[in-house]
């Protein structure tokens, strides 16, 4: 079981987007140093979204976004207000599940579906379960297929579900 802290957002793409990539860029070191992140990355979504940008953090476990060294120095209050004020349709959620990471070369993509309530259609066989473990908790369940290459099979949406696919900003990071 892995453990991933997801973050998505709205992003006005005007002509700060290269200073909120340097500033992002920055906040991933500092989360990489933060003991418990494995793994960061960044994606745009490839369609209209009401939240188009995704990052995702791989982590030892839940408890790294309680700990002291993260809640001292990170979280919402660790964004540029400068930038946060611009940062729209915002969610975090931690997930845990049975994939051992969503790490994507230029080539690849990955397809969220998010099951709104309970009462949303199951997730298709072909996605993997991300159960809702902290945070915001907007969504009852997300799915996720990740693929490295050719195009993403794209499930019908369902009445419940949010479907998006996302490419790559740039490639995996990792704590040095």
């Amino acid at each position: 079981m892995s453990t991933f802290y997801m973050v998505e957002m709205h992003y006005p793409l005007d002509d700060d987007r290269g200073k909120f990539n340097a500033f992002y860029d920055k906040h991933i070191s500092m989360l990489l140093s933060i003991d418990g992140f494995l793994s960061a990355q960044r994606y745009e979504c490839t369609h209209a979204a009401t939240s188009p940008f995704l990052a995702v953090y791989k982590q030892r476990d839940a408890g790294v976004l309680t700990s002291e060294n993260y809640t001292s120095r990170a979280g919402r209050d660790s964004v540029d207000p400068v930038f946060k004020a611009k940062m729209t349709n915002w969610h975090r959620n931690l997930v845990e599940g049975d994939i051992s990471d969503m790490d994507l070369d230029d080539t690849g993509w990955l397809v969220l579906i998010d099951r709104e309530s309970d009462d949303a259609p199951a997730l298709p066989a072909e996605f993997t379960s991300l159960e809702i473990v902290g945070l915001d908790a907007t969504i009852a369940e997300r799915g996720v297929l990740v693929g490295q290459s050719g195009k993403p099979q794209i499930p019908d949406a369902q009445d419940g579900w949010t479907v998006r696919t996302f490419r790559p900003v740039h490639q995996p990071r990792y704590p040095e």
